[in-house]
């Protein structure tokens, strides 16, 4: 018998009002009868930047990570303001955390990174025919530092431990398996 069907929220208080993300409880009904209390990280969603340059090597940021004590090496990414078009976040992303700009663009993936707790939906792009944003290039947020990288898709699927990278590479290295790119 599925258990797919309406769930009904029977309540939701606001416990955390965030600049990025807020916490709200929910009470939940599930079709089956049973009720949950659960609380939900609610965030606007992001972007990632499967950005590929001449060498077809994917174009990284390493950057502090608080949650995780540490520097990560990751794609370009980052949050979708309220009312924001996807695909402008991506550009805009792609541009204040690399300075490079894509003439090419394409949505590879949507995903959920972590479902069990947050509401964020990830959407993936694939860049190419990058080129230098030059004297306009958008200034990166003031909290923010970075350094740039560049790897191989094989080389982030052994040694990256971002989520969204891992995910990147291997849908880079899939898709040129299959001689997509």
């Amino acid at each position: 018998m599925s258990r797919q069907g309406p769930v009904e929220e029977l309540g939701s208080d606001l416990v955390h009002k965030g600049r990025i993300f807020d916490v709200v409880r929910q009470h939940l009904r599930l079709p089956s009868g049973l009720e949950q209390r659960v609380e939900v990280v609610v965030h606007s969603g992001a972007v990632g930047i499967a950005a590929l340059d001449e060498q077809g090597r994917l174009v990284l940021v390493r950057q502090y990570r608080p949650p995780a004590r540490q520097w990560l090496l990751e794609i370009p990414a980052g949050r979708v303001e309220i009312g924001e078009d996807r695909l402008a976040a991506a550009q805009r992303e792609l541009e204040e955390e690399t300075g490079w700009r894509a003439r090419r663009w394409q949505l590879l993936r949507e995903f959920y990174p972590a479902p069990g707790f947050c509401s964020e939906l990830l959407s993936l792009y694939l860049a190419q025919d990058l080129h230098p944003a030059g004297d306009q290039r958008r200034a990166h947020d003031d909290d923010e530092e970075f350094e740039l990288a560049h790897a191989s898709p094989q080389e982030l699927l052994l040694h990256a431990t971002d989520a969204k990278t891992l995910i990147a590479a291997a849908l880079i290295r899939e898709r040129r398996a299959q001689g997509l790119l």
